[in-house]
């Protein structure tokens, strides 16, 4: 998704810079074309009645005189109109487009053919005139010879105006082409830039899933690569740090359950030769907080080696739904003996799964034991699996004491007890095994909780 935003938003800022700099360029350029045909257009007006000025008509009769202004309009391109001194009009050729070529170009008048005629100051093409289109502008001359009368040409060619129409046709296509450039240009600097970045994402979302061994690959001496060599240099120490800690806690509870197993014995046989109630009263406390401890190092040996990937184990085949039920067999007295009905939803086909059968047997146990221990005496505890999909789900629910809403979310760490069991045994670790087992399994864990209980799901993937 980030990779994606990434490519975008740089294909964005190219394509933008490139309309930015089309739209600054093609305002100069055409401001610059505009003025150019302009001028273009006021100097082909002033030759072409300087042509006309230079060569005054005949007033011998009107016809020979339209017939100059009209070989004068086809030999300028443009509306000749004459008038005598006083103003009147004398003669006007018309609009240019309605001439007859043909039959003035073959007229002596003048003197002139189509050699003579002034050539359209622009040319044809694409930044020539093509629509016919006609300026405008009116320039008035005297003639010569003394008459006084006058000229006055209009509707000249209005090259300058076709160009320019051509010329933005032709910017429009060279910045549409040069934006999709850009945003192209744009979109693959961003993947050569993103790559790295994704791959330093993925491994950190590996070492943030456990992964302490993800590595960033090393791409080039630049920014990116530095900040990659950085983070695996980072991820070498953490990796360092925790295995060294993991090893720590592990040793050490091995190293203690020896001496607390003496322990215990001597506590025992003390307690045997305890000769009043006193003594036997503190040899019991003694041995409680013995087996305590026991339970807290063989839990804290069991979590290491989980987290650390230490496996008792090839995965195997395990039927889930037989597992349960041997699990509640293990536990039917201790329910009776508490007072608490057992029930079991636990279906009769086979649900297989692919995982360590000491590490779900031990899920088990520390669900069944937290839902004995909390709920008391007259309440019920439901043991269930069912196929959901592709999945087998796993139900403990209890009509115990629950679990307090802002401190569900953190019921899964280390140590972690709910502030309502205080008075109750336990060390806080067993629902750090069971999510660490059952992450290793491949499946996941939830929990819902009330004053009315707690149930626990327990999904893991059919083989």
């Amino acid at each position: 998704m980030h990779s994606r935003s990434l490519r975008l938003k740089l294909a964005l800022t190219y394509a933008g810079m490139a309309l930015l700099t089309a739209l600054i360029l093609g305002g100069i350029l055409l401001a610059v074309l505009g003025s150019y045909y302009s001028r273009a257009e006021q100097t082909y007006l002033r030759a072409s009645a300087a042509l006309v000025a230079a060569d005054p008509p005949q007033f011998e009769d009107a016809a020979t005189l339209a017939s100059w202004t009209q070989a004068a309009a086809l030999t300028t391109q443009t509306r000749v109109r004459v008038f005598a001194r006083g103003g009147a009009l004398l003669a006007d050729s018309g609009s240019p487009r309605a001439l007859d070529a043909d039959n003035l170009l073959h007229t002596e008048a003048h003197g002139r053919g189509d050699g003579d005629r002034l050539p359209d100051p622009f040319g044809r093409g694409l930044f020539g005139s093509s629509s016919g289109s006609r300026s405008s502008r009116t320039l008035t001359v005297a003639l010569s010879g003394g008459s006084g009368a006058f000229v006055q040409l209009s509707e000249a060619p209005a090259s300058g105006r076709d160009a320019l129409v051509s010329a933005a046709l032709a910017w429009l296509l060279a910045a549409a082409l040069a934006v999709g450039l850009a945003a192209l240009a744009g979109r693959l600097v961003a993947g050569r830039i993103s790559r790295p970045v994704v791959a330093l994402t993925a491994a950190s979302d590996r070492m943030a899933a456990g992964d302490l061994g993800a590595r960033a690959p090393v791409a080039g001496r630049d920014e990116v690569g530095r900040l990659a060599e950085s983070f695996n240099g980072m991820a070498a120490r953490v990796e360092t740090t925790v295995t060294s800690l993991r090893r720590f806690v592990a040793d050490a509870a091995h190293e203690i359950g020896t001496p607390l197993t003496a322990l215990q014995a001597d506590l025992e046989l003390a307690e045997r030769k305890a000769t009043g109630p006193d003594e036997r009263r503190l040899v019991d406390r003694a041995l409680v907080q013995t087996q305590r401890l026991g339970t807290l190092s063989d839990n804290l040996l069991q979590l290491s080696r989980l987290e650390a990937g230490e496996s008792g184990g090839a995965g195997q085949r395990v039927d889930i739904a037989a597992l349960a039920r041997e699990a509640a067999g293990s536990v039917a007295s201790r329910a009776e003996q508490s007072g608490i009905e057992l029930h079991l939803a636990i279906t009769e086909t086979s649900l297989v799964v692919v995982a360590e059968r000491a590490q779900l047997q031990t899920v088990l146990a520390n669900l069944l034991d937290n839902a004995l221990k909390f709920t008391p005496e007259g309440g019920s505890l439901t043991l269930g699996v069912q196929a959901e999909g592709a999945a087998a789900v796993v139900t403990v629910a209890d009509t115990g004491v629950g679990i307090p809403a802002d401190e569900q979310s953190g019921i899964f760490g280390r140590f972690h007890r709910a502030r309502n069991v205080s008075a109750y045994p336990g060390n806080g670790l067993g629902l750090a095994i069971v999510k660490a087992a059952v992450a290793r399994s491949g499946g996941a864990v939830s929990l819902t909780s009330s004053a009315a209980g707690t149930e626990f799901r327990v999904s893991l993937p059919l083989a």
